[in-house]
């Protein structure tokens, strides 16, 4: 059995596969599932990678990059980078589990090409986190407070305003003589 293979029989159990993932995660983590919402396009990704690289293979062309971090995008912010890692472990069980008791047999190399491909799902999400953390950090971080100066030194005196007084005006320009024909 080819990738190509590997990625239609994923996309045909893909509710399958999720369904047996959010029982795995309700029954061994409990809580607000990091996942939630990136599960089901994680593994519609995962079936066309998997049947682009069989593609690309066979015409020698470049792979299609790009559906992990997509779907890294749906992972929730909130979540610890050890509660990504779990259910992504919960998730490579889901998936072979699934497969398995559909009577679906997958050979080590294509079940090779699907466990990187998750990995590298795995990798671009908590890169994410990481990103999103790091500018969160930004924006908490507030200014240092600097305490104002008890006695300003003559030098960082302002400059006096001027006086109240009107300016008197300089007395106007003799006009010269037109010298004319």
């Amino acid at each position: 059995m080819r990738a190509v293979a590997v990625g239609l029989l994923i996309e045909e159990q893909r509710s399958d596969v999720a369904a047996a993932w959010k029982r795995a995660v309700e029954s061994e983590l409990g809580g607000e599932p990091a996942l939630a919402f990136a599960v089901g396009p994680l593994l519609r990704e995962m079936s066309l990678a998997l049947r682009d690289d069989g593609a690309a293979a066979a015409a020698s062309a470049p792979p299609r990059e790009g559906g992990a971090l997509r779907s890294a995008v749906l992972v929730r912010s909130g979540a610890s980078p050890a509660r990504v890692a779990r259910e992504f472990k919960l998730l490579h069980r889901a998936l072979w589990d699934s497969l398995r008791s559909a009577g679906r047999i997958v050979g080590a190399d294509e079940r090779r090409a699907a466990d990187e491909w998750l990995d590298e799902a795995l990798a671009a999400a908590l890169e994410r986190l990481d990103r999103v953390r790091s500018r969160m950090e930004l924006l908490e971080r507030t200014p240092a407070v600097v305490p104002p100066a008890t006695r300003v030194p003559f030098s960082m005196r302002p400059p006096p305003l001027p006086s109240a007084r009107p300016a008197q005006r300089p007395p106007p320009l003799p006009v010269p003589a037109f010298q004319g024909e």
